[in-house]
């Protein structure tokens, strides 16, 4: 999928807002973080689709969060230090900010979502080539593997639905 074929679901400040609270939830650190492996894809695709009674909770969410930066750190959110994201990001997940009842739901919703994105299969839009997968060994739906390999290491290469249907990425 292209940029241009790409949903957009979040104006351009709400998208700046949700992939700075996806990348404290799932950081760059030695590996990708959540933004390169294509979680904010994943969620935009999501909110376009099949999660679309979900976009209002975003939206009313991102503003939530800026307002409660400002009143607490007297800064918009994408201002604050990593710190000060966090202070914010565990109240939020509390459900300390009185002026939003759906705090705690609101930040469960995105962390989900974000790791989803992380973790899901690379068709739906996340997953950027099989990342998240390799950062847990996991070597996706193989056809002719006779046992469960949870909980259990296995040398295969990843290999996304994509690739076994049409032989890309």
């Amino acid at each position: 999928m292209s940029e241009q074929e790409k949903p957009r679901v979040f104006t351009e400040h709400e998208r700046l807002i949700v992939c700075a609270i996806a990348e404290r939830i799932f950081p760059t650190t030695d590996s990708p973080g959540a933004v390169e492996i294509g979680a904010l894809d994943y969620v935009e695709t999501a909110l376009a689709g099949d999660y679309a009674a979900q976009a209002p909770l975003y939206r009313q969410g991102v503003r939530a969060v800026d307002r409660y930066a400002r009143a607490r750190f007297e800064k918009v959110f994408l201002r604050l230090t990593d710190a000060e994201k966090d202070a914010v990001l565990r109240d939020f997940e509390a459900g300390v900010p009185v002026f939003f009842k759906q705090a705690a739901e609101f930040f469960e919703t995105l962390r989900y979502h974000v790791l989803e994105g992380v973790f899901c299969e690379p068709q739906y839009g996340g997953n950027k080539d099989m990342i998240g997968w390799r950062l847990v060994n996991f070597p996706g739906q193989q056809f002719g593997y006779d046992d469960a390999y949870v909980n259990r290491r296995v040398d295969l290469k990843p290999v996304s639905v994509d690739y076994r249907k049409n032989g890309t990425k």
